[in-house]
């Protein structure tokens, strides 16, 4: 009897023995999926104030454009022109022959252009004279545009006819005004350089011995003369070595 009482008492013991032998022998530090037993809840779990996610910063926005920033900026045209000036020394040299003329500003803005460095008194003779070379070139591509437009009357033809002759022979007489310079010979350049004002006069004359008729080729004539005069009074100038 004492015996069954005791096998009983060790059959309810065992499992009691088995949790508290568990319970001693896992370590403190093996997780909860580590341990065999029953789960132990310490309670409610803390919650940390979590700080704000970290936003990557944003690229610079620029700011909106003002009218004035909005609005095409006015194109540069690439082929704007430059003026040709001289420099200072040749300015005072070109400014120095150009003052023996009656019309002295109206020499140097025609003679500039043309200034390749030297500004001697032959050299500058022979840019003004290059430039009524070009001046007759362009009086007898006007005077030709008019004598081939059909509403030009045959009396204006007529008249056209002659400055066109007298052109001609301004350019003629400027090449051989080159060679007197070449060969020094001063008394046939005065001779070339002289008619060369006469064909202006020629043209306008042949307009003005028709009644009531305007000449169309006038502002040309006036220039063909001023630039006549200037190299004339430049060769009168000149000392020939």
């Amino acid at each position: 009897m004492e015996l069954n009482k005791f096998i009983l008492l060790l059959l309810f013991s065992s499992p009691l023995l088995s949790f508290v032998a568990e319970a001693i022998c896992v370590p403190r530090n093996v997780s909860k999926h580590e341990a065999t037993g029953p789960a132990f809840v310490l309670g409610p779990a803390l919650s940390f104030p979590s700080s704000p996610p970290v936003q990557a910063p944003l690229p610079p926005t620029d700011p909106p454009p003002s009218p004035q920033a909005s609005s095409p900026s006015p194109p540069v045209s690439p082929t704007k022109s430059i003026s040709i000036l001289p420099s200072p020394a040749s300015n005072y040299a070109l400014t120095k022959i150009c003052g023996l003329t009656d019309y002295p500003a109206e020499c140097i803005a025609t003679i500039a252009p043309y200034l390749t460095g030297r500004t001697d008194p032959i050299s500058v003779l022979k840019m003004g004279m290059q430039a009524l070379h070009k001046s007759f070139e362009e009086a007898t591509a006007v005077a030709t545009k008019l004598n081939k437009d059909p509403s030009s009357s045959a009396v204006v033809k007529d008249s056209l006819d002659t400055c066109l002759e007298s052109f001609d022979s301004g350019m003629s007489d400027l090449n051989d005004a080159l060679i007197a310079i070449s060969s020094h010979d001063i008394g046939k350049l005065s001779t070339m350089l002289s008619a060369t004002i006469t064909y202006p006069d020629t043209c306008e004359e042949a307009f003005a011995e028709r009644p009531g008729l305007d000449s169309p080729m006038k502002a040309m004539d006036r220039k063909l003369t001023t630039l006549a005069s200037i190299n004339l009074a430049i060769s009168a100038s000149l000392h020939w070595s």
